[in-house]
């Protein structure tokens, strides 16, 4: 008999193999493990019939979307349907969808602000529909030594540049740790909030954006500028000074994003800067005085 805990860990760890599987394997093969973790959901309580059905349509409106064989205004329409809808459930407005709470209000610190984590299907879900139907033809290539390198030295100027504005206006102070709770954070902020929030502001809007104004010149950082500003308006619940320093860190992941066209690069960049600020700094930030 599985209990309420051995069926949140079958659900939970289903929709990262998926990831996985649409990272490292084919188009369908990667479409059998969404099935597979969406009907997981479904049976373990995750996910009610309502949510199972957001999904379906998500994946009908993008696959709609980049099918060649349509109409220019079906795919547009399309696109944006996939886009209201994507969006919805990547801010969890949409029913169906059980979100498991796995921390609660947690001080990491005497002076840090308590943290709040759940494990987010709806979020996850839709990042991995956009890299599946969208990402995944173009990234087939190996990364180059070039990539290696642009990866690193984005990563390090972020690093540099962000813990200073954080440092300076009192957002974080120094604080090395290694919580128990570790390994789950890492998980969760890897396979379900970079590869949700990449897939969706580098790969799907900036990228699409950038086939927009690729006939212009001047206009090719505007891509960049909009996706890293949409980024950081979308943390508005932390205040402004997230919102800033979610913009900020967005113009740093888009332009890994822009410079090596590989969604995993961003990724990398976006979670081992997040490792580095949960490890070696106040997290999620500092009480406020």
């Amino acid at each position: 008999m599985i209990t309420l805990v051995d069926s949140n860990l079958l659900t939970y760890f289903v929709l990262p193999f998926a990831v996985f599987v649409c990272w490292k394997s084919s188009f369908r093969a990667g479409l059998i493990a969404i099935t597979v973790s969406s009907i997981a959901g479904l049976i373990f309580g995750r996910i009610q019939l309502i949510g199972l059905l957001w999904i379906l349509l998500c994946g009908l409106t993008i696959w709609s979307a980049v099918n060649p064989s349509l109409s220019k205004w079906v795919r547009w329409l399309s696109m944006g349907i996939f886009l209201v809808i994507g969006v919805a459930m990547s801010n969890h407005l949409l029913p169906g969808f059980n979100n498991l709470l796995v921390i609660d209000r947690l001080q990491f610190s005497s002076d840090s602000a308590p943290f709040t984590m759940y494990l987010n299907f709806d979020k996850t879900v839709v990042g991995i529909l956009i890299y599946l139907f969208i990402l995944k033809e173009k990234e087939r290539a190996y990364w180059q030594r070039a990539d290696v390198a642009i990866t690193m030295k984005t990563w390090t100027l972020l690093v540099v540049l962000m813990l200073l504005i954080a440092l300076s206006i009192h957002y974080a102070r120094i604080d090395p740790k290694l919580p128990s709770q570790t390994w789950l954070w890492a998980l969760n902020n890897l396979f379900f909030v970079c590869v949700a929030e990449e897939s969706l502001s580098r790969g799907l809007i900036q990228g699409r954006l950038t086939k927009l104004v690729s006939q212009s010149s001047r206009c090719k950082w505007l891509p960049l500028a909009i996706s890293s500003l949409l980024f950081g308006l979308d943390h508005y619940e932390g205040g402004l000074a997230y919102i800033l320093l979610a913009t900020i860190a967005g113009l740093f992941y888009g332009y890994t994003y822009w410079k090596t066209t590989k969604i995993e690069t961003s990724i990398s960049v976006h979670f081992s800067f997040n490792l580095t600020h949960f490890l070696f700094f106040s997290y999620p930030s500092m009480i406020a005085s």
